[in-house]
């Protein structure tokens, strides 16, 4: 900005001390507000005020002005200051924002009236609800005699405040509509019902009946977000606004009106507006394909109008950004079901752990490229743009102008999307997506990314060639910087048919070395081989940050894709994700985010890398509908968990890592999963030692009730256990099946013939044998036999053992159970999805062995336990028998109406 004053002054100040921010406040703003005639403790400064999430464009961020102004204890006005070359147009919506917040937490009206925006050079006022200035001012207008300064004391001086009435009346409108903000289950809910309305009245399929309802859905958006910007509205308590229903373009009312004009005004009105619009900006290259051309909105009059009452007084527009960023995603995922369409849509906290752990950079010199080439509804393209916004707002080296201009660079250029689905179109849903992000998905594809040609047909349409062709040629000229991603794990490429056989064909991975020739394999998962294509997409040094399937990492079958990975990538980080992270897709599959770094030559060595198990990330996102007071605690510690991975991965990529959560380079030789690579079992074994503890393993305390020897000595009884085994190809007995539930109970199962059991073996427990499941030990599934029990069979999945002399059942037992045992037998099971663990793994469990003071009180309670069990039992038999007599309702008939007709199990 020129400094065209020179060493001219006002009232305040001489012009040449402006400059900076500070210097404004100090010598221009102080003034002002005591000019106006305000007292210190009226003037609240930056420090003492509440910090608020406001909108700027799109996206939500805290902010906090820096001056509010009160009268009678209550915030009449706020100002903004900004150092003298800074614009104040960007500003704006922030300060506008702030008042509108404080505003909707006063149920009887507004009482922030206005704010106002300086640098020094210039100083305008606005009312609080509208965009544009009322009254500016200039340097040389503050000279005490101005009309325009006489105007400013006139509005802004306290005494203007002390008379004004700010409460709404009752009733702003003959007829008015409420728009209120909504809970994400509400609006769920709301959706699903849209769904099923449409489905069942229109005759669609269920996709079918999606893609109109995401029509829909549209209009409600643009709707809400005119309704927003209208000054009309006003501001009620919690947010809601209330609107004269003529101005609302998504209402009944609306549509009763327009009905004397059309039959049926959304679709043949709204609608083909819309698209007509859309169509010019696609003919201009602005936008991608969202609609058809020519698409129409294909649902009766009456269907529309249902789905427009349900939708019209929830406020969609204003939804935070995590809601807003995951709309479709979540209700595409809650109606079609994600698994059925072998994809997972991914929870808003493992997106937000990968974009943390992608580290995007936004210099003044660089600002990386990112691509999701299988974006779906474009849950990690939304993040991202959230993510680096962030950084051009918080970069205080940029003007607003090149902040400005760098957030439409990001925007528009730096962020792709690839996505192949065709029923339903998500890479269109994409385009939605990020279009009510403040950008028109002019950068989403609708291709096939693993084909590495991106061939064209000449069926296709000449848009969707020269979509490809773009495409393509930024793929071969630039190349991309990070790859955020959550590839499918279900689907397959297999040699079949023409299409894929081809598309197999580029792929290194898709072949295997036999002799010296290479032999091609049948099919390959499309997740190894977006492992490859990202390879040929990123330039050198560029990082890919996955969600990946454990097996991958981990699994026998998998040694030759971790060896391609070594081969081509430095592994930076592999962060293992819970067993549940993916429930809400119930997807029953161990994930971890890896972070790959493309290598700039084949030599260059791997470094040591970054692993941490996370706990709470992906399970605050649960399949019910119902809100629980637990998922918004879930949701906080997944946040934290986010925060705390982020910082030591950070200091880690700084130079100055945490060493526990670090493993050497040939820690990852062979297997690449968390579990294999970062804890060990028996970490504590010498700490226990060094307290003095005794520590045995579990096999010098428990012995198989079944070896190799028919029988044994326990203590100074005989035991033979030979007619304990039961050969199902010899026996036509019955037998009941013996379970073990994961909280340490036996319980008696289903009664078969032996003979149908599909088990070659089956084996008769004992009172005091203790049986553990080698599927679920790790969760618990440990017993000791009651007397009750003893006869029942257990099948091969478990080992029956009996204690060594000198020790009690249900030590063992409880000592099995603990979290550490637990957690050893986790750690020194192979397997990558179901953990399982025989005698050969439980055998070699070390544990401390307690005192004979600890063990007996141990194994007291536990009898006690039991007993007061039996107690219960026999309690609720008496109870039943007392009742059934003294009413007739146990008698011989019912007995055998029961035993007669009983269905079948």
């Amino acid at each position: 900005m020129s400094r065209a004053y020179g060493s001219r002054r006002n009232m305040f100040c001489d012009w040449s001390v402006l400059g900076n921010e500070a210097s404004v406040e100090t010598f221009f703003v102080n003034r002002l507000l005591a000019e106006l005639g305000y007292r210190d403790d009226q003037i609240k400064t930056k420090e003492s005020l509440e910090t608020l999430k406001v909108n700027q464009g799109r996206q939500r961020k805290l902010y906090r002005p820096d001056y509010a102004l009160e009268v009678d204890n209550t915030i009449r006005w706020v100002l903004e200051a900004k150092a003298v070359d800074e614009s104040l147009e960007p500003f704006v919506g922030q300060a506008a924002s702030y008042c509108h917040q404080i505003n909707a937490s006063h149920r009887d009206g507004n009482p922030v009236t206005h704010f106002i925006m300086t640098n020094g050079e210039l100083t305008e006022l606005y009312e609080w609800d509208r965009q544009d200035p009322i009254l500016s001012l200039h340097f040389k207008d503050f000279d005490g005699v101005s009309d325009k300064w006489v105007k400013l004391k006139e509005i802004m001086a306290p005494d203007a405040f002390a008379s004004k009435r700010w409460a709404l009346q009752p009733a702003l409108f003959e007829s008015s509509i409420e728009i209120r903000r909504a809970s994400i289950s509400e609006i769920n809910a709301a959706f699903a019902w849209c769904h099923k309305f449409i489905y069942r009245r229109e005759n669609y399929s269920y996709s079918a009946a999606f893609m109109e309802f995401v029509k829909v859905v549209f209009l409600k958006l643009l709707s809400d977000k005119a309704v927003h910007a209208n000054p009309n509205v006003a501001v009620l308590k919690n947010g809601t606004l209330q609107a004269p229903a003529e101005e609302v373009r998504f209402s009944t009312a609306w549509i009763e009106k327009m009905e004397k004009e059309s039959p049926n005004p959304v679709a043949d009105v709204q609608f083909s507006n819309l698209v007509r619009d859309l169509e010019e900006e696609i003919r201009q290259r602005k936008k991608k394909r969202i609609f058809n051309q020519g698409e129409i909105l294909d649902l009766s009059p009456e269907t529309i109008k249902g789905v427009v009452a349900k939708l019209q007084d929830l406020d969609l527009y204003s939804m935070d950004s995590d809601l807003n960023g995951r709309l479709f995603e979540t209700f595409l995922n809650a109606t079609l079901r994600g698994k059925d369409l072998g994809q997972f849509f991914t929870p808003r906290s493992v997106v937000k752990l990968a974009t943390r752990l992608a580290d995007l950079q936004v210099r003044r010199d660089h600002v990386d490229t990112v691509i999701d080439a299988c974006c779906g509804t474009g849950g990690f393209l939304i993040e991202s743009l959230s993510d680096m916004w962030e950084k051009v707002d918080a970069n205080p080296s940029l003007s607003a102008a090149e902040k400005v201009q760098r957030r439409d660079e990001i925007a528009t250029q730096r962020i792709y999307g690839i996505d192949v689905a065709k029923e339903p179109a998500l890479a269109r849903i994409a385009r939605i997506n990020m279009y009510l992000h403040g950008d028109g998905g002019s950068r989403v594809y609708q291709l096939d990314a693993l084909d590495k040609r991106v061939r064209s047909y000449a069926t296709e349409s000449h848009e969707v060639r020269d979509e490809k062709e773009e495409f393509k040629a930024i793929a071969e000229r630039s190349g991309f910087d990070v790859a955020l991603t959550n590839p499918p794990f279900a689907k397959e490429y297999a040699r079949k048919t023409d299409v894929e056989r081809q598309i197999l064909d580029q792929y290194e991975l898709a072949f295997v070395e036999s002799g010296k020739s290479r032999k091609p394999i049948s099919s390959l998962k499309s997740s190894m081989m977006f492992i490859e294509r990202y390879h040929d997409l990123l330039r050198p040094g560029g990082r890919l940050v996955t969600v990946i399937d454990d097996s991958i990492l981990g699994g026998d079958r998998e040694k030759r894709i971790r060896s391609y990975v070594r081969d081509k990538f430095i592994v930076k980080a592999v962060v293992s994700l819970p067993g549940d992270a993916f429930q809400r897709s119930q997807a029953r599959v161990k994930t971890s985010v890896v972070v790959l770094q493309k290598k700039y030559h084949p030599e260059e060595e791997q470094t040591p890398v970054f692993m941490y198990y996370c706990t709470r990330v992906g399970i605050d996102e649960v399949a019910r509908q119902r809100v629980l007071p637990i998922d918004e605690e879930n949701r906080r510690a997944a946040e934290a968990e986010i925060e705390e991975v982020s910082r030591l991965y950070q200091d880690f990529l700084n130079g100055h890592p945490d060493e526990a959560w670090i493993v050497p380079p040939e820690a990852i030789d062979n297997r690449m999963d968390v579990k294999a690579c970062l804890p060990s079992a028996g970490r504590n074994v010498e700490r226990w030692k060094e307290e003095g503890h005794q520590v045995l393993s579990v096999g010098e305390m428990l012995r198989l009730a079944f070896g190799a020897v028919e029988f044994s000595v326990d203590g100074q009884e005989l035991i033979d256990r030979r007619n304990d085994i039961v050969i199902p190809a010899e026996s036509e007995d019955l037998v009941t099946l013996l379970r073990v539930r994961y909280d340490g109970v036996a319980e008696a199962g289903e009664t078969i013939a032996a003979s149908d059991s599909t088990y070659d073996v089956l084996y008769k427990v004992r009172a005091g044998d203790v049986v553990i499941s080698h599927i679920n030990a790790v969760h618990g599934a440990v017993a000791v036999i009651p007397e009750e029990l003893e006869g029942l069979v257990a099948t091969k999945e478990y080992t029956v053992c009996r204690p060594q002399s000198g020790y009690h059942p249900y030590l063992i037992w409880q000592m099995l159970r603990t979290p550490e045992a637990r957690a050893d037998l986790l750690l020194s099971s192979t397997g990558m999805g179901r953990t399982r663990v025989d005698w050969s793994i439980v055998s070699k469990l070390q544990l401390p062995v307690p005192t004979e003071e600890i063990s007996a009180a141990a194994i007291k309670a536990v009898e006690d336990a039991r007993a007061l069990e039996r107690k219960a039992r026999e309690l609720y038999q008496e109870a039943a028998k007392g009742l059934g007599s003294s009413l007739n309702l146990d008698n011989e008939e019912a007995r055998a109406l029961l035993a007669a007709f009983k269905p079948p199990r």
